[in-house]
């Protein structure tokens, strides 16, 4: 029979299969040929053993979080407590788009500012690059039901740092998941850790991913890769003139020349800046 993985701990996984949820072994084969299971692996058990005995081929796969099979990521970011980081927020589109898997950003808290133009602004960019955004609020919770829709019959995670929201969301989406929320730390300005694993939970024909919150993403890329995947530059950087061009003062830049007439944001390429100068080079360059 086939099923789903929906978490593991020490080498025993819990596969999701028509309803029914087993506790179960790899096959001594798997493991023999060092076959690594992740979370969201489609496999096949035995239908005596109940061992897992296949693992289907992946559409992608997820260092960090570790899971595979995503059809979209539901990157999670508060505006305040902790305090929204557009740099961060960029690399995890970045590292997304790296996957070629759908984003869609969620900026909760937003009853804890008064003012919310930098915010609008950047939802107003990213949602020029094709990026839908929510804003969730405390008193303002009109929006679940288009995450929901959203969410139906597809295999999704919430992406972020610890203390924004994620496991509050998923419990308004399904209060009977009952996930563990965590608190925001003022004396260490971040989050308290509460999602350990990595667990997906069967949603509305599909399924939606709890992951453990983390405050900084080592993207393990190199300059020339974010030159890539940008979000924004993804769709148009091999019209640039260099097919290496790392979009600073080369010749025939095409994402210089959007930015110049305005179809691609110049905050954003701020950003850019700054993280591409955090980076080493794939390869030694010559000039």
């Amino acid at each position: 029979m086939d099923g789903k993985i929906i978490s593991s701990q020490r080498n025993v996984y819990v596969v999701y299969c028509d309803g029914v949820t087993y506790n179960v072994f790899p096959r001594g084969v798997l493991r023999f040929k060092n076959e690594h299971l992740d979370v969201g692996d489609n496999v096949t058990l035995d239908d005596e053993s109940s061992r897992i005995i296949n693992v289907s081929p992946r559409s992608n796969e997820l260092i960090r979080p570790k899971c595979s099979n995503i059809d979209q990521i539901l990157v999670t970011m508060s505006v305040a407590e902790p305090e929204l980081s557009p740099e961060l927020l960029y690399k995890f589109l970045t590292y997304i788009n790296m996957h070629s898997i759908k984003a869609i950003v969620v900026l909760t808290k937003t009853d804890l500012i008064d003012n919310l133009t930098k915010v609008n602004l950047l939802a107003k960019d990213l949602e020029k690059l094709g990026v839908k955004v929510f804003m969730l609020s405390k008193n303002k919770l009109d929006t679940i039901q288009e995450i929901k829709t959203i969410l139906k019959e597809k295999t999704s995670i919430f992406m972020g740092q610890t203390g924004v929201g994620k496991s509050s969301l998923i419990n308004i989406l399904d209060p009977s998941f009952d996930r563990k929320i965590g608190e925001y730390s003022q004396a260490l300005g971040r989050g308290k850790h509460q999602t350990k694993e990595v667990i997906l939970l069967p949603y509305e024909g599909g399924f939606i991913g709890d992951t453990p919150g983390f405050s900084s993403l080592d993207l393990g890329v190199y300059k020339e890769d974010i030159a890539q995947f940008f979000p924004g530059y993804n769709e148009i950087y091999t019209e640039c003139f260099f097919s290496n061009c790392l979009h600073q003062n080369e010749k025939g830049c095409k994402i210089k020349q959007e930015i110049e007439t305005g179809h691609l944001s110049k905050e954003g390429y701020e950003i850019y800046l700054k993280l591409l100068n955090e980076l080493p080079y794939k390869k030694e360059r010559f000039n």
